[in-house]
């Protein structure tokens, strides 16, 4: 019997569903109005990079620490403390200053993001510890993707009448009002505060950040590439220090960080990876499908926004009926269905993609839309269920921290693959078209390699019945 949940869940979902459209309007609603404020400030394309790099780094590099600080100070407390943070960013933002600052305030913005992040699966995992909370994971999933359409029209259509700065006074205002209504959210500090592992906490934010910015720096062309390799080299040797030194760290502290021996869960060490794949899939498709649309066949962006808004539509639907179906059934095969899907739908992309019609392409983004919206659904809900209490902070943490990851990997594999190919081509048209069809079958083969993923603790409890936890869901008080 599912037992419905109490007004006062309903209510912590509400509040926490809008802190991750909070958060979540600070992705799409400002990439898509990046051209313009180019122009206004007079910077190039690479400065224009770290108006979104500038949010990425501190929202990557803080969002783990930031669901362990959940669990020692409360999830609700800094859930509340990071949507005020971000208000004060965007803010920031609004002000008419330089592009230096307008970075700041997007690394303001990052940081409220990691700690809203960090602390929402926790907290609508508090509130809904039964099948209940795979309902209530969709629900989420659902508000990021409104918050990918609303913001980006309330975005576009502002900087028609007025300046850019003026739409960041939304999220500045919505960021206020949340603030005041999250003072109640469940805030039970689990862990000491002096039992935080600082040291730890300092290497794993800087391995992540260097890792990040060797991941995101964009060249044009094989000789700038060629150019940039030192730098890539230095940002990815840095980060493995960093990273090998918290491993260390971790294996030597008396009460370390991450809790290691977590990762042998399987479904949660290959859930969170498989959360990176599949997030580094669909993002990789949001960047190489208007190159195709606007440049390999001459279309218009209002061609590609129809194709996109098809994409995320299916997603919102499809969240809401993954988390409904998986609340009442609890089997794992939907969530091997769903990223099935989404390897399935880059494979056709990248077979006959630049081939078909351009109303051919609806079904294929609605099929992948609907593949990240029900996967996601399912595969958090799976992760969150696998800890106690005591760490749900750590989990959401994780879970967010290799969505993050996987975004950037698959923006710079699939721009990687583009460039490549336009390097090589006679014309543009071809360089774009081919482009498309290489790195949409790269993705396609990283999304197979996430259904083999998913796969491994299915088959590894039909062979170890007594030491895997069963099939179906089964939340860990």
């Amino acid at each position: 019997m599912v037992v419905a949940p109490t007004p006062s869940a309903r209510r912590v979902l509400l509040v926490v569903a809008f802190g991750y459209l909070l958060a979540s309007w600070a992705m799409n609603p400002v990439s898509s109005i990046l051209p313009t404020i180019t122009t206004d400030l007079d910077i190039d394309v690479q400065k224009a990079g770290w108006i979104m790099n500038g949010y990425f780094v501190l929202l990557v590099g803080g969002v783990l620490i930031a669901g362990r600080l959940g669990d020692a100070f409360g999830h609700g407390k800094l859930f509340r403390a990071g949507c005020l943070v971000f208000a004060v960013g965007a803010f920031i933002a609004v002000l008419p200053l330089d592009f230096a600052v307008l970075v700041a305030a997007r690394a303001v913005q990052g940081l409220g993001s990691a700690m809203i992040f960090g602390t929402s699966l926790a907290l609508v995992a508090t509130a809904f510890p039964g099948p209940r909370l795979a309902w209530a994971v969709g629900i989420l999933t659902v508000f990021a993707g409104l918050a990918s359409l609303i913001g980006t029209w309330a975005s576009t259509s502002l900087i028609q009448f007025t300046s850019w700065h003026t739409t960041f006074l939304i999220p500045c205002v919505l960021g206020l009002g949340i603030t005041a209504a999250a003072g109640n959210l469940p805030s039970e500090g689990r862990t000491n505060v002096a039992d935080i592992d600082w040291l730890g906490g300092a290497l794993l934010f800087g391995g992540l950040i260097f890792l990040l910015l060797g991941l995101n720096h964009l060249h044009e062309g094989p000789e700038t590439f060629e150019a940039g390799a030192p730098y890539h080299l230095t940002m990815h040797a840095i980060a493995l220090s960093f990273l090998v030194l918290f491993l260390w760290r971790q294996l030597r502290a008396p009460k370390p960080l991450v809790r290691l021996k977590l990762l042998r869960i399987p479904r949660l060490s290959t859930g969170v990876v498989a959360n990176g794949i599949a997030h580094s899939s669909m993002l990789a498709t949001s960047l190489i499908i208007p190159f195709l649309i606007e440049r390999g066949e001459g279309y218009t962006p209002v061609q590609t926004q129809q194709l996109l808004l098809v994409q995320q539509v299916s997603l919102i639907v499809c969240s809401l009926l993954g988390g409904w179906l998986y609340s009442r059934t609890g089997t794992p095969a939907i969530g091997i269905l769903s990223i099935g899907a989404i390897a399935t739908g880059l494979a056709v992309l990248g077979r006959v993609g630049a081939e078909l019609p351009y109303t051919g392409l609806f079904p294929v983004v609605a099929v992948l839309g609907a593949g990240l919206g029900v996967f996601t659904a399912v595969n958090n809900t799976a992760v969150m269920s696998t800890v106690s209490a005591d760490q749900r902070g750590f989990a959401s943490g994780l879970v967010e921290t290799t969505r993050q990851l996987g975004h950037s990997v698959g923006v710079s594999i699939s721009s990687g693959v583009l460039q490549t190919s336009l390097a090589a081509a006679a014309l543009p048209e071809l360089g774009y078209r081919e482009g498309f069809s290489e790195a949409a079958s790269a993705m396609g083969l990283v999304s197979a390699i996430g259904v083999l993923v998913v796969l491994y603790p299915v088959l590894k409890s039909r062979v170890s019945p007594l030491t895997v936890p069963g099939l179906r869901y089964r939340p860990t008080e």
